[in-house]
């Protein structure tokens, strides 16, 4: 099966759709540090950007993340004797608080923007390479994180829908719809759901678009249950409401939310609802013990929340690729990351080679295409087997 060019393309539409499934000024600046530490150079500045205390969508925790991380990498001697300052940027969700986000990056000499969450990143990325400044766990949304050679993705982004929808269909389901929200997203999410569909010898999906102004999901639990299974492309909230709704009229079919919405906010809300859903992640469950060191450096955080997982892995990855180092620029940051083979964010994710570039059109910052499925057993959120690489499903 192969794949156009264009197709693909997870631009503006697409963006909205994982903006949705995810879940006042804040631009601050901080060291994190621990106060018995002696840095030997002088410090380096990073930044992490994510909208807080917005009308729409709100990632606050994400920036705790960034915190939490930064003061590990400062506690444990800094990067390469240099104490790390961060600046957690708020866009606001707004293209031009995000491209003073990216302008103040360069300002300030930031030698790596690290996570973190934007439906702005066609806005944010220009200015980055243009300023030589890499950005390590973007979130994948725009054409520019997908394929500007200063981003390293350590998210699937849209290519775990394909392997999301082949998972179900190898799980059994015969029959299967998605439930989206009735956007520009839709289209391009729901050639990712077919191709994994038929790349698994599926039939394709069954769409229900669901208008934004919907708040009864009893009728459209009603159409998601005429099929064994439903692959849910909506945020936390309306999926606990397609979830309860489709529980109290007796629907009995299996639900498969993007990646990101099967975390335990969605679970706590829905209970039994849920039972049995199944997702993807490029990391591992966060029952894994590799997640210890996240969970002791804050519990302010949800660690089942992919841009919170994605924002601390990159800090990880980081501090791996720079160990060594004692001289820290956007330059040699970049360098490094060229270089950087067999990275595993401490054992969160499967090794990834950033010396090679994906293959298929328009994808191809696309580094990590291993993910793990994971599933609702016993009221909990399980790993389901081990990483699968999703590369096989793009190309012939």
């Amino acid at each position: 099966m192969s794949m156009k060019s264009g197709t693909f393309v997870l631009a503006a539409g697409t963006a909205l759709l994982l903006a949705l499934t995810a879940c006042g000024d804040d631009n601050t600046a901080s060291s994190e540090s621990s106060s018995d530490q002696t840095f030997t150079g002088v410090p380096v500045t990073v930044m992490t950007i994510a909208p807080v205390d917005t009308a729409a969508i709100n990632q606050p925790e994400i920036h705790e993340s960034a915190k939490a991380a930064v003061a590990t990498i400062n506690a444990a001697g800094g990067l390469g004797g240099h104490e790390v300052k961060l600046i957690t940027c708020n866009d606001g969700n707004d293209t031009n608080k995000a491209a003073d986000c990216a302008r103040r990056a360069v300002s300030e000499k930031a030698v790596a923007v690290l996570g973190g969450f934007t439906t702005n990143g066609a806005t944010i990325n220009p200015i980055l390479e243009d300023a030589g400044i890499p950005w390590i766990g973007a979130p994948g949304f725009s054409a520019n994180e997908l394929g500007d050679k200063n981003s390293y993705l350590l998210l699937a982004g849209g290519t775990s829908f394909a392997g999301i929808a082949a998972k179900a269909v190898k799980d059994g389901c015969s029959t299967i719809s998605t439930v989206q929200y009735d956007s520009p997203a839709t289209g391009h999410s729901t050639d990712l759901i077919n191709l994994g569909i038929r790349n698994a010898g599926g039939q394709p999906a069954n769409v229900i678009k669901v208008p934004t102004t919907t708040t009864d999901f009893t009728s459209v639990a009603k159409s998601a249950g005429e099929s064994d299974c439903a692959i849910l492309g909506l945020p936390n909230d309306q999926v606990v409401a397609v979830a309860k709704a489709g529980e109290s009229v007796g629907v009995d079919t299996r639900y498969y939310p993007l990646t990101g919405a099967l975390n335990e906010t969605v679970l706590s809300q829905a209970g039994e609802a849920m039972a049995g859903a199944t997702s993807a992640s490029n990391f591992v469950v966060a029952s894994d013990p590799a997640w210890d060191a996240a969970k002791s450096a804050s519990d302010d955080v949800d660690w089942t929340g992919v841009y919170n997982q994605d924002t601390w892995a990159s800090y990880q990855v980081l501090a791996d690729v720079m160990r060594g180092h004692t001289d820290i620029t956007a330059a040699t940051v970049t360098q490094a990351m060229e270089g950087a083979k067999e990275i595993n964010a401490g054992g969160l994710m499967a090794p990834v080679d950033f010396t090679v570039e994906f293959t298929a059109p328009e994808l191809n910052r696309v580094f990590n295409r291993n993910v793990v499925y994971t599933t609702v057993e016993d009221g909990k959120i399980v790993q389901d087997g081990g990483f699968e690489d999703l590369s096989p499903l793009f190309v012939q």
